[in-house]
């Protein structure tokens, strides 16, 4: 029986040593049953990953010296893509860190913005590997820094996920610039192809999860002051804080005021929106004077007297209208109070 095992793994070894001659490596997948010219290499090559305390440490031996990494810790998938991306580079030349990988074949640009993105996770010796490649240490960080740099998807989506935890909202100004991403552009270039497309992308609907109006059929500066607003008239949510310059309870005030006073010139939509504010206010703003009575009293006497032809003048000689600069905020109630 020993004989007979010592057979089966000479012919294995001899069909792994022509795959090695023709190709270069053993990275072969499980064939599930393909054989080729009779002899099922990938199924042979899993079986010995599978059982490789059954090999003699002549076998072990004889295997390593085919291929150093014929059963790498890693998934064997990474090292075909590997095998295949040092073809590139013995064509074609060392990759490096400076070009954000433009004019490489897009599976090996985003095979390489994989490996670099999870750098720090990789087994020593696929950092080795990525080194024989020209992609080492110094050329990741040169990736890292090089100017306008464009990050994988997966990146915009936590640092996404990450700001929307922290402030609540993705209604983000187009320069702004989280831990070195360019959030802003980011998310401006995800609703654009959203729109584009007329429907929402995969990618579209983990933002709507993380906020549902990140892609508003209007300014997103309406949606940011829109969230102010909210925040202003509830209390910030516990766990969230202000984003920069967010605008103060005035400003929020002012805001929604105008608002109501525009209301029918607002999509649908962004009227429901107004409303759900107007009720949290409690009441619509109201009227008021835009100098309080303080500073009316020695102005009234300086100003020349005015016709009452088509209305009664107020009691206090005043005329009111609607107020550009809205009620104030009441801090202890979260609602709007009346002056």
């Amino acid at each position: 029986m020993e004989q007979r095992h010592a057979q089966l793994f000479a012919e294995g070894l001899e069909q792994a040593r022509l795959h090695v001659e023709r190709f270069g490596h053993l990275a072969v997948a499980h064939t599930d049953g393909r054989v080729q010219e009779g002899f099922d290499l990938g199924r042979w090559l899993a079986n010995r990953r599978a059982h490789t305390a059954s090999l003699t440490m002549e076998q072990a031996e004889q295997l390593r010296c085919l291929d150093a990494w014929w059963n790498p810790p890693w998934p064997l998938d990474w090292q075909r893509a590997w095998h295949r991306a040092r073809i590139h580079v013995y064509e074609q030349g060392q990759v490096h860190g400076g070009d954000n990988r433009m004019g490489l074949p897009c599976w090996l640009q985003r095979w390489l913005r994989h490996q670099i993105t999870h750098y720090e996770q990789l087994h020593d010796g696929q950092v080795m590997l990525l080194a024989e490649l020209g992609l080492t240490t110094s050329e990741v960080e040169r990736f890292h820094a090089w100017p306008g740099r464009r990050r994988p998807t997966a990146d915009g989506l936590t640092v996404a996920r990450a700001y929307a935890a922290r402030h609540g909202h993705l209604a983000v100004s187009q320069p702004l610039v989280v831990d070195g991403f360019a959030l802003g552009t980011w998310l401006n270039r995800q609703r654009q192809r959203q729109r584009s497309l007329g429907r929402p992308t995969r990618l579209g609907h983990h933002l709507t999860a993380l906020d549902a109006w990140w892609n508003p059929p209007w300014p997103v500066a309406w949606q940011r002051m829109w969230w102010a607003c909210r925040h202003h008239l509830t209390g910030l949510p516990e766990g969230l804080e202000w984003w920069a310059a967010a605008p103060n309870d005035q400003h929020a005030a002012a805001w929604l005021g105008e608002q109501s006073a525009r209301r029918p010139l607002l999509q649908p939509r962004q009227q429901s929106l107004v409303d759900e504010l107007l009720s949290l206010a409690s009441e619509v703003p109201m009227r008021q004077p835009r100098i309080n009575n303080a500073a009316w009293q020695p102005l009234s006497g300086r100003l020349p007297a005015r016709s009452h032809i088509g209305g009664r003048p107020s009691a206090s000689g005043r005329s009111w209208r609607p107020s550009s600069t809205s009620p104030t905020l009441d801090r202890p109630g979260g609602a709007f109070r009346q002056l």
